[in-house]
């Protein structure tokens, strides 16, 4: 099995909780990291300056562009986090190596899921092709993780919407928008029998989702660690010096 390097390098790397995305050429901002991690000023990226950055800018690993910023591929990203200092080239470093291993992992679940499912993959293609999937078969299919976290993925991407009553209130779960439905991605149907969205998912919608499947998991995490972030630092401010936790004040 063989993993394409322009596809594994597009992938986003994540260090202390924060997820840095690369550009269609590969490269990742030198200046967004150092901003975001509130490095030292005095390890800015246009100051930096050696042997290394000077062979880096020579061969195309790093690139400084005037009143925009520096950029750097993998190989210039690593370079520029030993300079900054030993602890955060071990992060940095270690967040690239989490990159490859979960591209392999994932490339190695998809052949594996590929082999075992392919007959079930045939059965849902003709019913795809018929009445259309259901939003969990659809997913199953695409490559989505969670499909129900997905849905409101999918609307922060803009890419759905949720349906509203006269007064302007929220009523139902997510749904594509219109032009999804002209097109045929897309096909509503009754509610009842287990169609609780009340549409179904028709062969190029699910080529449409094959192709954001990278993006709405990846939102998805973001959008679940936030969560336990947030749950994390409200747990801790309940925790007093002693370590102890503190009592609500009834008012």
């Amino acid at each position: 099995m063989l993993i394409d390097n322009n596809q594994a390098d597009l992938l986003p790397i994540v260090i202390e909780g924060h997820t840095f995305k690369p550009s269609a050429e590969g490269l990742w901002s030198l200046n967004e990291i150092h901003q975001t991690l509130n490095l030292p000023e005095s390890k800015r990226p246009g100051q930096w300056d050696n042997e290394v950055s000077n062979r880096l800018l020579s061969c195309g690993n790093f690139h400084k562009v005037d009143k925009v910023g520096s950029f750097a591929d993998e190989l210039g990203a690593i370079a520029y986090a030993m300079w900054v200092s030993t602890e955060f080239y071990l992060m940095v470093a270690g967040a690239f190596v989490a990159m490859r291993n979960s591209a392999i992992r994932d490339a190695k679940a998809k052949d594996a899921a590929l082999a075992a499912n392919m007959p079930k993959a045939s059965a849902l293609d003709m019913k795809a092709r018929g009445a259309g999937l259901t939003w969990t078969e659809a997913c199953r299919v695409a490559g989505i993780q969670q499909p129900r976290l997905a849905l409101d993925a999918l609307v922060a991407m803009n890419a759905f919407a949720y349906p509203v009553d006269d007064f302007g209130s929220r009523e139902g779960s997510p749904r594509p928008r219109k032009r999804g439905f002209e097109v045929g991605a897309f096909v509503k149907v009754s509610s009842d029998f287990g169609n609780r969205e009340g549409w179904r998912v028709k062969p190029r919608g699910l080529d449409w989702l094959r192709g954001k499947a990278q993006e709405v998991n990846l939102r998805v995490a973001e959008t679940k660690a936030a969560q336990a972030k947030a749950k994390r630092a409200t747990q801790a401010s309940r925790i007093d010096q002693w370590g102890r936790v503190r009592k609500e004040v009834r008012q």
